[in-house]
């Protein structure tokens, strides 16, 4: 029975992953199709600074949700049915963090789904949760979001092909130096879980296993979305008290210009997508290329309701880790990047 276990785990998980693919693409080309247009995307539930503090919480949690719930869903079943499923020892041959192989696995196989720092969490936790290693799992975090396909085509479209090959290269970079970083620190840890898993692997029937993959997702969205929703809102207050135009005045050139779009990048949830128009909008406000691509490297990888969502799989210790990290890799990218192309005319 564990070869059918596998094989319907791998057939559900197939078509959860395509049913992503399909839903994400089509959501990223039709709003991508907005943007080159000039049209604006705009929230269903605006928040302005005269909206009452209960206003914010619901207009923030209702923009959020009408943008991501199906997602979300999909990526919630999607980490149930890994854990349900799929064999512990498949996952970590693959993405163990015993050798390079399982960095690249993760880092070049999350970009292709387009999602956000928050959606890619039920995923992560999934196959971290099924025995792959801390660092290759971070690199799949990291990657996913940073790299993704739809958000490169729309950068090269939309800003320039300049910015577009600094943000595969420096973001892939980012993430797998990071990860390995990471992986090294808590490297200890990590052994002992992965040692864990190997021996406690179980055979289960296959009539149970559709219970047990709904009692896996159901703890995944308990453990988690409580904490995602948490960092939105308070993202969502923040906001109110900034403007385009004020972060700008801040992002013209120089070391603490790319610091300071780093340090945001890595505070602010940035939506699939919209992290290119904002960025195209502040470089009309003046913003350098240094700060841009700093920003364009932690504001899709990094935001304070992943990092509240994460510190629910592995502790507080590693999303502060790597957050630091990142927003360190941000500001070199940045630096690197405004020397080889110090500005661009559109």
């Amino acid at each position: 029975m564990k070869l059918n276990r596998t094989i319907a785990g791998g057939i559900i998980i197939i078509l959860l992953l395509g049913t992503l693919v399909t839903y994400e693409w089509n959501k990223a080309f039709t709003k991508s199709e907005k943007i080159k247009q000039g049209e604006e995307i705009k929230d269903p539930f605006p928040i302005t600074r005269e909206t009452p503090p209960s206003g914010i919480v619901f207009h923030t949690l209702a923009n959020y949700l009408l943008a991501a719930w199906a997602c979300l869903t999909i990526a919630f079943l999607i980490a149930g049915a890994v854990e349900t499923f799929i064999p512990k020892s498949l996952i970590i041959k693959h993405m163990s963090g015993g050798g390079i192989k399982g960095y690249f696995v993760g880092a070049f196989g999350g970009p292709i789904l387009s999602v956000c720092s928050c959606s890619i969490i039920p995923l992560f936790a999934g196959i971290y949760r099924r025995g792959a290693g801390l660092g290759p799992a971070l690199a799949f975090l990291l990657a996913a979001p940073a790299v993704n396909v739809a958000a490169v085509l729309l950068t090269l479209s939309w800003i320039s092909w300049e910015i577009a090959a600094g943000r595969i290269v420096l973001a892939l970079s980012a993430a797998l130096i990071v990860s390995l970083i990471i992986a090294k620190i808590f490297e200890r840890k990590n052994k002992g879980v992965n040692q864990k898993i190997i021996f406690t692997e179980e055979e289960l029937p296959l009539e149970g296993s559709f219970r047990e993959w709904m009692q896996n997702t159901y703890f995944l969205v308990r453990k988690i979305l409580p904490l995602i929703l948490l960092g939105i809102v308070i993202v969502g207050i923040f906001k109110i008290f900034i403007s385009a135009e004020s972060v700008a005045n801040y992002l013209g050139s120089g070391t603490l210009a790319i610091t300071f779009a780093s340090v945001i990048g890595a505070v602010l949830y940035t939506p699939t997508l919209v992290e290119v128009p904002f960025v195209r909008g502040l470089m009309e406000l003046g913003m350098g290329t240094g700060p841009a691509m700093a920003f364009l490297l932690t504001a899709p990888a990094l935001s304070i309701p992943s990092l509240l969502g994460i510190s629910r799989v592995v502790g507080w210790k590693i999303p502060l880790a790597y957050a630091f990290l990142m927003s360190v890799m941000g500001i070199f990218g940045g630096l690197i990047f405004s020397f080889f192309v110090p500005s661009i005319i559109f």
